[in-house]
C-alpha cells in the first residue's frame, strides 16, 4: 500500500486495502495520509468514516493527518469538524494533536481560533511558536506577531533564525518599516549571526522601501552571498526604474560566478520600459539556456498589452501555447487582458468563454476590458454573473464595474453596488472610495460627491482630481476652485491631472484670466510643467470667446509636432464665429496630420453650408467617403425601473416605439406652435425637404430616450440619460424647451459635459 501511494497509484492502493483480510489503524492511515497530502478535504473525510464503520478509533497519527487536509480557507469548514472528532476523542491537548490542530487554524487563516487553542495547551515548543508568528505575519499584522515572540521570552523559549526571517517578511508583507527596524534591532541585542535567509529578507525589505544604501550594507559586508540576495537586489531595482543599477548588479553578479536565473531575467524584462528591449531580453535568456516560465510570458505579454502591440501579443500567445504554457490561469488572465485592451474583445471573450476555471483576477480583467470600449452593458452583466457563480468581487471588481455605471450614469445600478460595497467594508477604501466619487459626479451629483469626500478618511490627488473634474463636466467652476483652495489647505501637491481638471473647469465656464492665472502658478509654484493636454485647454478657451488669432498663433507656436486635438477644438470655434477661412487651414492641418475623423468633415461642411457654399459643402461630403470617415453611431442610455433601455438613432426595435414616437410628434407641435422653438435643420446635409430634416433630428437618440422616460418615470422624477456622443445643437433646445413644458429636471451626460436642464436653462449657459 505505501508502496502504490508513493507511486500516486491510489486506485491499486485501495483494492490492496480491501483485500486484507484485517485491517488496523496504520493501513488506513496510509491511505487518509495520502488523500490528505494532496489536500483532497472530502476523500480524506470519506476513507476517515470508512475507517471509523470498520470500528477503528483514530489514533494520535490520524488525527494528525487529517488536519494535513485542511490547509487554506476553503476547508476550514472541513477543519471545525475534525477538531471536533479530536475533541471527541479527547486528544485536543495532546500536544502533537494540538499543534496540527493550531497549524491548521493558522493555515485557513483562523488566527482567533489558532490563539485561543494555542493558549490551552499545556505547553508551548518552539515548533509551535514558529506556526503561531509565521500565521500573524502572513495576515498582515506583525504586531501581533511580536507580541508572540516577548510571550517566547517570558516562557524562556529562544527564538531561531527562522522566526526572525518570518517577522522580518511579515513586516514587509504590512508595510510596516518600523517593526522591521525592531526586529532587526533586537536581532542585533541578542547577538544572533545572521543567516543567509535573514540576510536576505533584511535585504528585500530595506530594497523594498527604497533604502537602498542600508540594504547594500548587508549585501557588500556578506561573506556568502548567495543567488537569492543578488536577485532581490536586482529585482529591486528593477522595480524602482533604477535600470543602469540593474544591469551593474546583473554583470557583477554574472562576473562574481552566479548565473542568472529565471528571476532574474523576469526581473529585467518586467523593469525595461522599450519592449523591443524587453522582447531582446526574453530572447537572450533563452540563449543563455534559461526556459521561460509563466512569469515570464506575463512579463512580456504586459508589455504588448501596454504599448498596444496586438500583433506581437498574438505572437508571444502561440509562443507560450508551444511551451504548454497558454493553459495556466496567469497566462490565461494576461491573454485576456491584452487582448481586451488591444481592443481584441472577440478575442478575449473567446479565450474567457473556453475556460474550465476562472478566478477574480479573470473577471476583472473581462469586466474592465468592456468597460474600456464602452461596453458598459455587458461589463455589468458580467459582473451579476460573476457572483452568480460564486465568485465573490474585490476591490478591483467593484471599480471596475463602478467605471462602467459612470461611462452611461447609471444611478441606480451604481447605487446597489455602493450598497453592496458598504456591506463588505471597502466604502472607505482609497481606491473604492475614488471610484465611487468618479460615479457620483459623473451621474452629475456633484454636491452629493463633496459631502462623501469629507467621510473618506484618506484624500490623494485622485480624489481631489476626479471631484474637481466632476465640477467641471457640470460647469461649476465655483466649486472646483474652491476644491482646489481645500485640497491646498490639507497639504497635498496639485499634479499634472489636478491641474488639466481645473483648467477645463475654467473652459467651461468661459474663465479666461483664471485659467491664464492656473497655467503660470503650476510650474512657478507647484514645479508641474505643462502638457500639450494643458495648453489645448487654452486653445479651446481661445476660441470660445472669439480670440480665433491667438489661438491659431498659439497652436503654431508650441514645440509639439502633432497637435490635432487643438486644431479639432479651433475647427468648432470657427463654426461658432462663423470663420470660413480658419476652418480652411484648421482643416488642413487635420489632413496634414492624417487626422481624418469624421467630426472635422462634418464640422467644415457645417460651416460652409451655413456661408451658403453649397459646391464646398458637396466637395466635403466626396472627401468624407473616399476617407471612410463616418462617426460610430450614436446611442442613448436610460435607466428606468432598474432596467436599462438603450437607444439608437431613428430606433423602431423598443416595445414602445409606437408610444415613444406618438409622444416625440406631440412634443415637436407644442414646442414650435407654443414655445418658439425652431429645427436646427442645417445639421442635416442629405438632400432632404425640411420636412424630412425635422423628422431625422427628431428621431435623435437622446431624445427618444427621454420620451421614454416622459412616459414611464413618474411625474417630477429627474429624467437621467448618457449619450456616447456630444449632444446636438438641436437635442439641447429641446430639452431646454421640455424641462419648461414638462416641469422636469433632465440631465444629459455626453462625452463633453453633464447638461442639468431646469426650467428652460442649462447648466452649461452658452452651449455654442
Amino acid at each position: 500500500m505505501d508502496m502504490y501511494v508513493k507511486c500516486n497509484n491510489l486506485e491499486t492502493a485501495l483494492i490492496v486495502l480491501n483485500k486484507l483480510s484485517k485491517q488496523d489503524v496504520l493501513a488506513w492511515s496510509i491511505i487518509l495520509g495520502a488523500y490528505a497530502k494532496n489536500q483532497m478535504f472530502e476523500e480524506t473525510l470519506d476513507v476517515f468514516c470508512g475507517m471509523q464503520q470498520n470500528g477503528l478509533k483514530p489514533d494520535p497519527v490520524t488525527c494528525i493527518l487529517l488536519t494535513k487536509a485542511c490547509q487554506n480557507s476553503e476547508s476550514l469548514a472541513y477543519g471545525r469538524q475534525i477538531h471536533s472528532l479530536i475533541i471527541e476523542n479527547g486528544q485536543e491537548l495532546q500536544y502533537d494533536v494540538g499543534s496540527s490542530v493550531v497549524e491548521m487554524y493558522v493555515r485557513c487563516n483562523s488566527l482567533e481560533d489558532a490563539q485561543a487553542l494555542f493558549e490551552r495547551l499545556p505547553k508551548h515548543e518552539l515548533p509551535i511558536w514558529n506556526v503561531i508568528i509565521w500565521g500573524y505575519c502572513q495576515v498582515g499584522n506583525p504586531g501581533k506577531a511580536y507580541q508572540m515572540l516577548n510571550a517566547m521570552e517570558h516562557e524562556h523559549v529562544l527564538p531561531n533564525s527562522e522566526i526572525f526571517e518570518r517577522l522580518i517578511r511579515g513586516s514587509l508583507m504590512s508595510g510596516e518599516l518600523d517593526k522591521g527596524k525592531e526586529i532587526h534591532s533586537y536581532l542585533v541585542k541578542l547577538g544572533i549571526d545572521s543567516s543567509n535567509s535573514i540576510q536576505n529578507a533584511l535585504i528585500d525589505m530595506y530594497t523594498e522601501f527604497g533604502f537602498f544604501d542600508d540594504a547594500l550594507q548587508f549585501f557588500n559586508n556578506s561573506s556568502e552571498l548567495d543567488i537569492v540576495a543578488w536577485n532581490i537586489v536586482i529585482s529591486r531595482y528593477s522595480q524602482f526604474s533604477l535600470n543602469k543599477e540593474a544591469a551593474f548588479f546583473f554583470e557583477k553578479m554574472q562576473k562574481a560566478g552566479f548565473y542568472p536565473n529565471q528571476i532574474t531575467w523576469n526581473a529585467l524584462i518586467s523593469a525595461e520600459v522599450c519592449l523591443e528591449n524587453a522582447i531582446d531580453l526574453f530572447w537572450q535568456m533563452q540563449v543563455e539556456g534559461v526556459a521561460p516560465n509563466d512569469t515570464s510570458f506575463v512579463c512580456i505579454l504586459q508589455k504588448c498589452s501596454i504599448y498596444g502591440q496586438l500583433n506581437q501579443g498574438m505572437e508571444f500567445h502561440s509562443y507560450a501555447a508551444k511551451f504548454g504554457l497558454d493553459a495556466c490561469m496567469i497566462i490565461e488572465n494576461m491573454l485576456i487582458d491584452m487582448y481586451a485592451k488591444n481592443n481584441s474583445l472577440e478575442t478575449a471573450r473567446f479565450i474567457f468563454d473556453k475556460l474550465k476555471k476562472w478566478d477574480v483576477v479573470t473577471w476583472n480583467v473581462m469586466i474592465a476590458g468592456y468597460t474600456m470600449h464602452g461596453h458598459a452593458l455587458e461589463a455589468l452583466k458580467l459582473f451579476y454573473r460573476m457572483q452568480q457563480n460564486n465568485i465573490n468581487p474585490n476591490k478591483s471588481s467593484f471599480v471596475a464595474v463602478l467605471q462602467a455605471c459612470a461611462s452611461i450614469a447609471l444611478l441606480e445600478h451604481g447605487k446597489q453596488i455602493h450598497y453592496l460595497i458598504t456591506s463588505k467594508g471597502f466604502e472607505l477604501d482609497l481606491h473604492v472610495g475614488n471610484a465611487l466619487l468618479d460615479f457620483y459626479a459623473k451621474c452629475g451629483l456633484i454636491q452629493d460627491v463633496h459631502v462623501f469626500l469629507n467621510r473618506l478618511p484618506e484624500r490623494d490627488g485622485v480624489a481631489w482630481s476626479t471631484i474637481i473634474s466632476g465640477c467641471s463636466k457640470c460647469c461649476n467652476y465655483p466649486l472646483a476652485s474652491q476644491c482646489f483652495r481645500d485640497m491646498l489647505s490639507e497639504n497635498i501637491k496639485p499634479n499634472a491631472s489636478i491641474f488639466l481638471a481645473l483648467l477645463s473647469a475654467c473652459s467651461h465656464a468661459h474663465r479666461l484670466d483664471e485659467a491664464c492665472f492656473y497655467l503660470r502658478i503650476m510650474s512657478l509654484q507647484h514645479g508641474v510643467t505643462p502638457t500639450l493636454e494643458h495648453f489645448m485647454i487654452l486653445v479651446e478657451l481661445f476660441g470660445k470667446v472669439g480670440l480665433l488669432k491667438e489661438a491659431e498663433e498659439l497652436l503654431e507656436t508650441l514645440p509639439w509636432s502633432s497637435k490635432p486635438v487643438g486644431w479639432m477644438s479651433l475647427l468648432g470655434s470657427c463654426k461658432k464665429h462663423r470663420s470660413v477661412e480658419l476652418a480652411r487651414r484648421c482643416f488642413a492641418n487635420l489632413m496634414e496630420m492624417r487626422e481624418k475623423s469624421s467630426s472635422s468633415y462634418v464640422l467644415l461642411s457645417n460651416i460652409f453650408e451655413e456661408a451658403g457654399m453649397e459646391n464646398a459643402v458637396e466637395d466635403v461630403v466626396r472627401s468624407r467617403k473616399h476617407a471612410d470617415a463616418w462617426k460610430q453611431p450614436a446611442k442613448s442610455y436610460i435607466e428606468v425601473d432598474n432596467q436599462i433601455h438603450e437607444f439608437i438613432v431613428g430606433d423602431t426595435s423598443h416595445p414602445k416605439c409606437e408610444e415613444i414616437y406618438s409622444k416625440l410628434r406631440t412634443l415637436h407641435s407644442e414646442l414650435k406652435n407654443e414655445e418658439g422653438y425652431e429645427p436646427h435643420v442645417g445639421l442635416i446635409h442629405k438632400g432632404l425637404s425640411i420636412k424630412e430634416k425635422e423628422m431625422n433630428l427628431w428621431a435623435h437618440s437622446e431624445k427618444l430616450a427621454v420620451a421614454f422616460g416622459l412616459l414611464c418615470m413618474p411625474e417630477g422624477t429627474t429624467i437621467r440619460v448618457a449619450k456616447n456622443l456630444r449632444v446636438c445643437a438641436d437635442c439641447h433646445d429641446v430639452a431646454k424647451l421640455i424641462s419648461i413644458r414638462e416641469r422636469r429636471d433632465i440631465v444629459i451626460k455626453d462625452t463633453y459635459c453633464i447638461h442639468h436642464f431646469k426650467d428652460g436653462s442649462c447648466c452649461c449657459e452658452n452651449f455654442n
